[in-house]
């Protein structure tokens, strides 16, 4: 399959604005800078005044009134394509892009099964492309050159064997071939139009007649000669940057690029099967950036979800400068939870779960109080219940690293404890069910913490957590069950 982008620069500058239904109602040009500037792309009203790509800027103007001028940025092209190729991969594991012809090449013979045939595989391909801005034309054949000639043309059918190729390409004009000019003026030359016209001649003949990249062209159409494809190899690290066309001077507005960053995000990640928990957003403005992070629960890709922390964060965010434009970074890359099976079907069923609610709260609460403002407790070793917990800050590396509850801890349960143990008289406990005894500081002379715990109610039929002290025989309450 071949993925043509005709009108990527026009569809990079639509991506860059809020309102980029405007874009085709005002004539605008993307120039080639250079000594005798072109044309590169010429928007709706442009061409209905006239305006063609690889016009000579001078004609353009001519035939324009007051045309908005933007000039060529190939580089970003090329990193679009390379981005969109990563994007892709979730229909292939063979990609290859083609910056400079503004294309993408993808094999997926083997894939047709999995997406349920290829008029659904491409129909799919062609929706993400549209969901993240771009205007996409596809072609599929056997082989990589008969794709990119039906993409270039918007040829709908799908030819799979040799036979059925042969006949489709037959209809195409000798001038839509990728030939040289000159061989192509010879063949003209000599009365034949079109490629069927060519294919019923003798290859002795045209061998004869033609230099030897007539045949190759013709093999290659046909699929008879084969063309290597390297593979694309997408970078290890998540970076993507949207240069603004008007400054943004509330942090609220920011909101409408960074979707589709996010969304970029969030394709590219389901091409690469990968996961991210944390991710850094630049707000760059003329003569500063502002650095800003944002961490989840639990590893994520789903844009809503990742947009959605962004507002709170964004909200409580003043802008020190206009921002002119954003990158988004996410340098560690994680493999996708085990029950996060949305890389494939758009919708985590570990979100919607009960289990999931709780770090998703956290992440918004992080996000709208600030990282510091947010606490955990971590596991300090010891059995004794009071002091067996220390607050610690969210990150959640050192939450992980924590050893988990001793043998002593287990054996006491699980309980809304108080700051302190408190006397609590024996004839007030009813119902007493032993849960364990723990032994701690017995060595330490005055910190002898050897106690038995136990359930038991109090006179108000509270389910109170409590300990008989053995070096004392003195009850406490350590706290109330569940």
């Amino acid at each position: 399959m071949a993925v043509q982008l005709p009108h990527l620069a026009l569809d990079l500058q639509a991506r860059r604005r809020a309102d980029a239904a405007r874009l085709a109602q005002h004539p605008l040009l993307i120039v080639e800078r250079g000594e005798r500037p072109r044309v590169h792309a010429a928007n709706r009203a442009a061409r209905r005044a006239g305006a063609r790509p690889g016009m000579p800027l001078g004609d353009a103007l001519a035939l324009l009134d007051t045309p908005e001028l933007i000039e060529d940025d190939p580089a970003a092209r090329a990193r679009e394509i390379h981005q969109l190729a990563a994007a892709l991969l979730q229909f292939s594991d063979h990609v290859h892009p083609e910056p400079e012809e503004q294309r993408i090449l993808l094999e997926v013979g083997r894939s047709r099964r999995l997406f349920g045939g290829l008029p659904a595989l491409r129909e799919r391909a062609e929706a993400v492309l549209r969901e993240l801005g771009f205007q996409p034309r596809t072609g599929m054949a056997r082989s990589p050159a008969a794709a990119r000639l039906f993409a270039a043309h918007r040829h709908p059918e799908i030819p799979e064997d040799r036979d059925a190729l042969r006949r489709n390409l037959a209809r195409f004009p000798l001038n839509t071939l990728p030939l040289p000019a000159g061989t192509r003026e010879a063949l003209q030359a000599t009365g034949l139009r079109m490629f069927g016209d060519l294919l019923r001649l003798p290859r002795t003949e045209l061998a004869r007649r033609h230099e030897p990249e007539l045949l190759q062209t013709i093999d290659r159409l046909l699929g008879d000669a084969r063309e290597a494809l390297p593979r694309f190899c997408p970078p290890a690290t998540l970076e993507l940057a949207l240069r603004l066309d008007h400054e943004i001077r509330a942090s609220t507005a920011l909101v409408f690029p960074l979707r589709r960053l996010l969304q970029q995000a969030e394709q590219q990640l389901r091409g690469q099967a990968l996961s991210l928990q944390r991710m850094q957003l630049e707000l760059r403005h003329r003569e500063t950036t502002t650095r800003l992070s944002l961490e989840r629960g639990q590893p994520g890709i789903r844009a809503a979800d990742w947009l959605s922390l962004w507002q709170t964060r964004l909200e409580r965010e003043t802008l020190q400068a206009p921002v002119i434009g954003l990158r988004l970074h996410a340098a560690d890359l994680l493999d996708p939870p085990a029950t996060d099976d949305g890389l494939l079907t758009g919708d985590p069923a570990g979100e919607n779960s009960p289990g999931m609610h709780l770090p998703a709260v956290l992440a918004r609460l992080r996000a709208r109080l600030g990282a510091q403002k947010v606490g955990g407790l971590s596991n300090r070793g010891t059995p004794a219940p009071e002091d067996a917990q220390e607050p610690v800050g969210s990150t959640l590396q050192r939450l992980r690293s924590t050893p988990a509850p001793g043998p002593a801890q287990q054996a006491c349960g699980t309980a809304l404890w108080v700051h302190a143990p408190v006397p609590a008289a024996a004839t007030d406990l009813q119902g007493l069910q032993p849960l364990g005894r723990m032994e701690n500081g017995w060595w330490d002379r005055g910190n002898d913490q050897r106690r038995d715990y136990a359930l038991a109610r109090d006179p108000r039929g509270r389910g109170v957590w409590v300990f008989r002290c053995l070096r004392s025989g003195q009850w406490y309450r350590q706290g109330y069950w569940g």
